[in-house]
């Protein structure tokens, strides 16, 4: 088990940044699924009252991606939208955008394989810039006439690190699944709990639930992979320890958590790929 209380950490400015926008974030943790399958787990907060909103170009990414949209909006592009209290699974290989986030507060996890760590990133960024800089979503350089050479910034930062060409996986999904908790019902899910499976995604079984308590409910976190909640409202008891609002609890391969909430507590829990299928 491993617990973050997201309010007791700082927000950090953005800086080596390849999108237009200004962005701060809260680094939750970053590790491995499994092994050769990293991740990280980010709070991203975009500021676009403070001047340009952050926007993308259409493009896609060798990793799946998990959006959890804490409070405002954010446009993904072709029409799809998201708010408060939504999430979204964004498959690897699958384009979206353009996107453009105003103001928002995003819970924003990543994972596949040849993973760059945060540390990995702003080392190669910083070193990219000798040669090129980053503008409107693209690493901008010149050749050898003279003319402007534009790639997506991100994936030019990891092919810059990794050393290899970017091979974009078949897309399982043609675009991002977004999910509306106030479009499902809620089942029993427990002791005294109730849920709403919103989705469960490939043959690695990605999932995505919202859970509430009633007084003295009881959720189990199975031990077959790595899941991580996030605490919406209420408090919430684990192993003698009390967790509230804006926590996030990660349950371990190998751990069975026992999670007790109050009439309160709402939740919404992400199950990352189960090991022996990653």
């Amino acid at each position: 088990m491993y617990i973050v209380d997201t309010e007791a950490t700082p927000y950090e400015l953005v800086s080596k940044a390849n999108r237009p926008g200004r962005i701060v974030r809260k680094l939750v943790k970053e590790g491995e699924v499994s092994p050769g399958i990293g991740f990280t787990a980010d709070l991203v907060r975009y500021e676009g009252g403070q001047g340009t909103p952050f926007s993308t170009p259409r493009h896609h990414h060798t990793f799946d991606q998990i959006r959890y949209i804490v409070s405002g909006t954010a446009d993904f592009g072709n029409g799809q939208e998201g708010s408060d209290g939504q999430s979204g699974y964004f498959p690897a290989g699958a384009y979206y955008g353009p996107q453009v986030i105003n103001e928002a507060e995003v819970m924003l996890i990543q994972w596949g394989p040849d993973w760059m760590n945060r540390a990995d990133h702003d080392a190669t960024y910083a070193k990219m810039l000798e040669t090129g800089e980053f503008k409107d979503g693209y690493y901008v350089t010149k050749d050898e006439h003279g003319n402007e050479v534009r790639a997506d910034g991100r994936n030019a930062v990891w092919e810059t690190f990794t050393g290899k060409t970017m091979v974009y996986p078949t897309p399982r999904y043609g675009q991002p699944v977004l999910m509306d908790p106030e479009g499902f019902g809620w089942r029993p899910a427990g002791e005294g709990v109730e849920g709403k499976v919103l989705g469960t995604f490939t043959e690695d079984e990605v999932y995505v639930a919202n859970y509430r308590w009633h007084d003295g409910g009881i959720l189990e976190l199975t031990p077959e992979r790595l899941q991580l909640m996030w605490i919406i409202s209420g408090k919430a008891q684990i192993d003698g320890e009390t967790v509230g609002a804006r926590t996030v609890v990660f349950s371990g391969i190998g751990e069975n958590l026992r999670i007790e909430g109050n009439a309160e507590t709402q939740a919404v829990v992400f199950g990352l790929p189960t090991p022996q299928q990653a």
